[in-house]
């Protein structure tokens, strides 16, 4: 059964300005969908521009290159099961390099 959650999306890109501000996305999902289904969603067809580490990264939860705040906590987009409306934000202390891509060898 498909229903619509908001998915709010902190956007920054630090080699343009220094702002952050987030953008609402209203996405239908199926049962079972992950974060990162949420996610290429959007890219591809709703905004082209979001920046994330896509399904290319493991899609098994190993290598750690997904995580993000999602609502608050961190966890990975590849192993997070949608269970209703959501906030992604990089994580804490980390150094964005746009969206949700992040250094994961460096924090600020």
């Amino acid at each position: 059964m498909e229903e619509i959650i908001t998915a709010r999306v902190r956007r920054s890109n630090p080699s343009m300005d220094t702002g952050s501000q987030f953008q609402v996305y209203e996405v239908p999902i199926i049962s079972g969908f992950s974060v990162m289904d949420v996610l290429d969603y959007i890219y591809e067809n709703l905004d082209g521009t979001l920046a994330y580490r896509s399904h290319a990264a493991c899609k098994r939860g190993v290598c750690g290159k997904c995580m993000v705040l999602i609502n608050g906590k961190l966890g990975l987009l590849c192993q997070t099961i949608i269970e209703g409306d959501i906030a992604l934000e990089p994580p804490p202390k980390s150094v964005v390099i746009k969206d949700l891509v992040w250094d994961i060898l460096r924090e600020s």
